[in-house]
């Protein structure tokens, strides 16, 4: 199933599951079993119950947030300006655009995973590294900055959040390769990177493997943040100790 195809399966889900839920509470209240003047009990059942069903039909769990939201938006939205709301949609979709048909969250990069990241790279001596789903370009600066001459680029596929990465690697670029494409990272060529770098979410892993095992170069390390690839043990594990308890899983797919 393609990307946009399993994109309308959802929301037709997601309406399936309102529309279900909306038949239930009204059959619930002609038989008195939810007071039909008690506005926020029902929003909260409407939220709670529409998620529910949205589970039994398999609607994938990065849709959670907006079954429980819509009720509540849909409800209460009178309170505040119409485009208040198609405004922050707007937003919503630029940054999570590829979330659903991915099931990649943005996920952001803290100061010690870049600084663990910056001594990756002078311990593995690499001149090139590439961030899979670069976000904000945070990775990319940092890195920059602490190793002008390591040449870095990112892909990204969230509209706005690679406007935002491609602003905040302008000023850099005069010191070297630093770049940031608004590509897909299926498409992104792996054998041209001594580290191949990511943060991503347990359901592209072993997909993103197998295509690193085929295109990365012997020695390159394959860095993913806090997810393992399934049924493959990393060369070694890099604990950082954080509040998130990260962890950075260290592969070698093409080879030592």
């Amino acid at each position: 199933m393609g990307r946009w195809q399993r994109q309308i399966l959802d929301w037709l889900k997601v309406a399936v599951s309102q529309g279900l839920m909306i038949a239930l509470l009204i059959g619930a209240a002609r038989l008195s079993i939810v007071p039909s003047g008690n506005v926020a009990a029902i929003v909260a059942a409407q939220a709670i119950g529409a998620a529910a069903i949205g589970l039994l039909l398999r609607l994938r769990l990065i849709w959670l947030p907006v079954q429980l939201l819509l009720p509540v938006g849909l409800v209460y939205g009178g309170a505040a300006p119409a485009w208040i709301y198609l405004l922050a949609f707007a937003a919503i979709a630029l940054v999570s655009w590829n979330a659903p048909s991915e099931q990649v969250p943005l996920y952001l990069t803290n100061r010690k995973t870049r600084e663990a990241l910056a001594r990756l790279v002078t311990e593995s001596g690499a001149s090139s590294f590439v961030d899979l789903g670069c976000g904000t370009g945070s990775v990319l600066a940092s890195l920059k900055r602490s190793h002008p001459r390591l040449a870095v680029a990112g892909v990204e596929t969230a509209p706005l959040v690679f406007a935002l990465a491609w602003l905040r690697l302008l000023p850099l670029r005069g010191r070297g390769v630093a770049s940031v494409a608004y590509r897909s990272l299926w498409k992104e060529d792996l054998s041209r990177y001594d580290i191949v770098y990511c943060f991503l979410s347990p359901a592209p892993m072993a997909k993103l493997h197998a295509k690193a095992t085929s295109e990365m170069k012997p020695g390159a390390l394959f860095v993913s943040n806090s997810f393992k690839v399934p049924d493959v043990e990393p060369e070694r594990t890099i604990e950082l100790g954080d509040g998130r308890q990260t962890g950075l899983h260290l592969y070698r797919p093409g080879g030592v």
